[in-house]
Formats: C-alpha cells, structure tokens, sequence
C-alpha cells in the first residue's frame, strides 16, 4: 500500500540525499506558494473539485503560520465578514 501523504513528507524531510538543506527548501516552497494562492482571489481558484474559497482559507492558513513560525512581519489579520462584521474564522 503506497504511504500516506503525512509519511511521505515525513520521509522527504528526513531522509534526503542534500541532508537537512532539503528542509528549508520544502519550507520556501510551502511559503511561496501559499503566499501566491493567498494572493489570488477565491473564486478564481474554484474547481470542480475543490471551493477556491477553502484552497485560499487552506493558503492564508499556511501563510500566517509559517509567517509566525519564521518570525516574519505579522500576518495579515482575517478579513470581516460582510453579513455578520466578525471575524471570518469564527
């Protein structure tokens, strides 16, 4: 049975022909990209398979999390939402 994703990026990280360099790359990659997709608006991202709104929610949330984590400036703070004027994430 093939791994799951969890144990194969658990893999990539620890064994890795570049050693630990492998690390940072695999975190630059997850950083660029969930900075692109959260840049682009939601319903752009739709497909037939995926809400773009969750893909962007799932980038905002990769983002600010590896923007605490690497102690970049602080993430931009969830938009209101229109009907309630709350926090989006509640």
């Amino acid at each position: 049975m093939p791994s799951s994703n969890v144990e194969f990026v658990t893999e990539l990280m620890e064994f890795s022909a570049h050693g630990a360099l492998i690390q940072a790359f695999v975190m630059q990659a997850l950083e660029q990209y969930a900075r692109r997709v959260a840049e682009t608006d939601p319903q752009a991202l739709d497909t037939p398979m995926v809400s773009g709104h969750a893909w962007h929610g799932c980038a905002v949330e990769v983002r600010d999390k590896l923007a605490r984590r690497l102690g970049r400036i602080d993430p931009i703070p969830p938009p209101l939402c229109p009907r309630e004027g709350t926090d989006s994430r509640r």
